[in-house]
């Protein structure tokens, strides 16, 4: 959690524990297309200094930037290095800041740079390129100065050259992925994640009678949070992580105890300088009470970002979110968007706890993860943003404008899968529509079309894949566009099933096996503009399982009741009933298990999706059938006595996994990693 003057090189952290991640909100922020980049020559210079060590994956170089000639200050950077005349090039000087693709000798400028401005001599600057998948950001003296994208160019070796300075501790640190959940089950001195900043932190027991001091965490249902209290210098404060996580989400459960206010922390550097949501009280009497807060702390100064009303109630839980990615900044309060702003300091940091009550605040349920946003609004230049499949684009008036028989602009990563991919969108006669699960020459596309006019889609909306250049239609279905008029148009991408929305409201779906991950893009045939492009990841499935804790619990019958997933689950009169789950359950939903050794026994398994006890044939259900000493899985797909389907599936592994599932309008079954069933029902 140290750094070596600023930097240490460390290995990243994974814990495994319950991953929540919310749904994001829609905040359009910044970032724009230039579809015309800029030619210059390559630039000559000295002979850079290489870096021995090579990385796979994505990595930052790091080191401390040392300026003796800040008027003559020049660092150039170089990544993916695989000869002078191909390579990325990353420029910096006090009065500029380039990024520049270099190919075949020729240099073409890309991404969104600004200057640093004048350097103090003598300075001692932290400077961090990173590498991450189609991504390239260069952070000194902790502002966001270039920020590109681009995968022309993959591996290679990374150097530097520096005029009027040095960097004598430049260094490789690997990134990888961003993950850490804590629920504060442990007692004494187990707690070692965290490190506290001020104020004094401890984990403490949630019961307030008599056995509060006797309680062990091996024996209960988790009834201990880490408390922050503050005091009379100033609020407590609490970080975990490292100084190279990027681009994530810090959510906690919190129960304030007072009319203070509370917060998480985000790219946290020191006690000066971080990102905050600052939540204060209903009831406080200071002058910013019943208010949710981006705070940027810079140099100990506290600039409020961003502010909306609404405060939180003393001894009530609530579950507070902040995420940052590329500048854009969004905090959510129990799952709800409540703000956003756009900040360009820091870039990356620790993650951490904040709370101004000396009395104590509460955290539980503490998750960091990825988080993954592309906002585009088309106000500022963003060459190679944007690659051109089809047709001509241009950036006019704040608005992306397409033109020609056809035209398809993609952006993203191929690595991406499961997320809602929209835009704002208009046309007087063509086609409008956005891409999704692109991957060379494979891409899926929802488009719709005014009625009359004279495209297939006309008066329609339909979801088409376009492979090699040849496109079938998978789905289609009544949908109105007005010429002339703003739409909001959104396309999911869900582990397979396609779903297209107009103007907020679902017009149709469909499964596909193949539509797993893949670039994100906007469509039009026929002239069409695009704007307030938004990209949101999906939150991770949650799917009931099946504990050990089903056939444990003899001596302590009451406790695996209700300390564990049986408490979910109704018991079954007689051994061979069903066990149905408590409650109702509405939209997408998944049975996942894992049959051992399939040829080891035999039996029969029947699972019932959007049925109910008393009326088992009113959903559908899937019946698997397992003989001993054979590898052969017989499945049936039935809706009551009607046989939808039947297959017979010989499993290769020892841990056969079977996944049981509604998505949208469609039913699919995976056996042993390959789909059996797909029917729309």
């Amino acid at each position: 959690m140290t750094r070596r003057g600023p930097f240490r090189r460390v290995h990243t952290m994974r814990c495994e524990a319950l991953l929540t991640h919310p749904r994001h909100g829609l905040m359009a922020v910044f970032t724009a297309l230039v579809v015309v980049c800029l030619l210059v020559p390559a630039h000559a210079q000295a002979e850079p200094t290489m870096l021995d060590e090579q990385l796979d994956g994505p990595y930052a170089l790091a080191g401390t930037l040392h300026v003796s000639d800040p008027e003559n200050l020049r660092v150039e950077l170089l990544v993916d290095w695989q000869d002078p005349d191909n390579t990325y090039r990353v420029t910096m000087t006090p009065l500029l800041t380039r990024v520049e693709r270099v190919v075949a000798g020729t240099a073409v400028a890309i991404g969104r740079t600004r200057a640093h401005g004048a350097f103090e001599p003598e300075a001692d600057l932290e400077l961090t390129l990173r590498r991450e998948g189609w991504r390239l950001e260069l952070i000194v003296d902790r502002q966001v100065l270039a920020r590109a994208w681009d995968t022309t160019l993959e591996g290679g070796r990374v150097g530097y050259s520096v005029t009027g300075g040095a960097l004598p501790d430049a260094m490789l640190q690997p990134l990888g992925e961003v993950y850490m959940a804590d629920d504060f089950m442990r007692t004494g001195g187990g707690n070692t994640t965290w490190e506290a900043v001020s104020g004094s932190w401890g984990i403490e027991s949630l019961r307030v009678d008599e056995q509060r001091d006797r309680m062990e965490a091996e024996k209960s249902a988790n009834a201990f949070s880490y408390v922050g209290r503050a005091t009379e210098e100033g609020p407590a404060l609490a970080t975990t992580g490292y100084w190279f996580w990027s681009d994530y989400s810090i959510g906690a459960a919190v129960r304030p105890s007072g009319p203070e206010a509370v917060g998480v922390v985000a790219y946290y550097q020191d006690p000066a300088n971080y990102l905050a949501a600052r939540w204060t009280s209903e009831l406080s009497e200071e002058p910013d009470a019943g208010t949710l807060q981006i705070v940027r702390v810079a140099g100990g100064e506290r600039q409020v970002l961003a502010q909306a009303d609404g405060g939180h109630i003393p001894g009530q839980w609530y579950r507070l979110q902040l995420r940052v990615s590329e500048g854009v900044v969004q905090v959510h309060v129990d799952d709800e968007p409540r703000l956003a702003a756009t900040a360009e300091l820091f870039g990356q940091g620790q993650a951490g706890l904040y709370t101004e009550s000396s009395e104590g605040t509460n955290f539980d349920s503490v998750t960091i993860q990825n988080w993954t946003t592309l906002v585009d609004d088309f106000s500022e230049p963003a060459p190679g943003r944007w690659s051109i499949s089809d047709g001509s684009w241009e950036q006019t008036d704040g608005t992306l404008r397409a033109t020609g028989p056809e035209a398809i602009a993609l952006t993203g990563s191929a690595d991406w899968g499961r997320y809602s991919w929209e835009a704002l969108a208009r046309t007087e006669a063509g086609a409008i529509g956005l891409a999704a699960c692109s991957r060379e020459d494979d891409l899926f596309v929802l488009r719709l079309a005014p009625a009359g006019s004279d495209l297939t889609c006309a008066g329609q909306a339909q979801i088409v894949r376009v492979r090699g250049g040849e496109e079938t239609i998978l789905a289609s279905g009544a949908a109105e566009v007005r010429p002339g008029a703003w739409h909001r148009l959104r396309f999911v991408a869900d582990d397979g099933l396609l779903a297209g929305y107009l103007d907020g409201e679902r017009v149709l779906d469909v499964w596909h096996p193949e539509a797993m991950a893949g670039q994100v893009g906007l469509y039009a045939a026929g002239g069409a503009s695009f704007d307030s492009v938004y990209l949101q990841m999906l939150p991770p499935p949650r799917i009931a399982r099946v504990a050990k804790e089903f056939t444990e619990g003899d001596e302590h019958w009451e406790m695996v009741e209700w300390a564990s997933t049986r408490a979910a689950w109704l018991k079954p009169d007689d051994e061979e009933g069903a066990w149905w789950t408590k409650g109702d359950y509405f939209g997408d939903k998944t049975i996942a298990f894992e049959i051992k050794n399939v040829e080891s026994s035999a039996g029969e398994v029947r699972l019932h999706l959007e049925a109910a006890p008393d009326d088992e044939s009113a959903g559908v259900t899937l019946v698997l059938v397992t003989e001993k000493g054979s590898n052969t899985l017989r499945a049936t797909l039935q809706s009551g006595e009607e046989t939808i389907e039947e297959a017979s599936v010989e499993v290769e592994s020892t841990r056969c996994s079977v996944r049981f599932e509604r998505k949208g309008t469609w039913v699919v079954t995976t056996i042993d990693g390959n789909v059996v069933f797909s029917v729309q029902r």
